[in-house]
């Protein structure tokens, strides 16, 4: 079996998880929103029990944020100079692309590593948040998740097992 063709479907796998997780979080965000929204114009009197619904929803978003850096990526979504790169030659386009897969790469693991280093921290010091009371570190912990699949999506590219310079930009989609 060829390298390639199982790096592919892996990827295609992760990338199907990944979006069922974002929808999911986007999905139950929403709902836990709009609900605490009308639980607080509706019966104001029971606002008190849904004042964990926005912090609830803070946590969401920046787990929806960080767990879309790699699949943005994989589908071209991320902001990319590409009318700059059109004008180069095939090799010059090729030792440019490896280039920045490598800066993104080592800048991706570098902050997985300080985020890592900052989440396991605040884990250390036993912050609870204020109305869910579940560890603080919780939050953190989205930066390193985000930046890892980052760095893995740059990775597969800089190593020619995933072809990220061939596809149109998300803009084109």
């Amino acid at each position: 079996m060829n390298p390639k063709d199982t790096v592919a479907r892996a990827l295609a796998a992760l990338a199907s998880f990944e979006r069922i997780a974002l929808a999911l979080l986007m999905l139950t965000m929403v709902i836990i929103t709009v609900g605490g929204v009308l639980v607080r114009e509706i019966v104001p009197e029971y606002a008190r029990n849904v004042a964990w619904v926005d912090e609830g929803a803070r946590y969401m978003m920046v787990w929806l944020v960080f767990l879309s850096l790699g699949l943005a990526l994989q589908e071209g979504r991320q902001i990319a100079m590409t009318s700059f790169l059109e004008r180069m030659s095939p090799t010059l386009r090729l030792w440019l692309g490896r280039i920045i897969d490598l800066t993104g790469l080592v800048l991706s693991l570098y902050i997985a590593w300080v985020g890592l280093e900052m989440a396991q921290n605040v884990a250390r010091t036993g912050q609870f948040s204020p109305t869910l009371r579940i560890p603080a570190s919780i939050l953190y912990y989205a930066l390193p998740a985000g930046f890892l699949l980052l760095a893995l999506r740059y990775a597969l590219s800089l190593f020619g097992l995933f072809d990220r310079w061939s596809q149109p930009s998300g803009a084109a989609h």
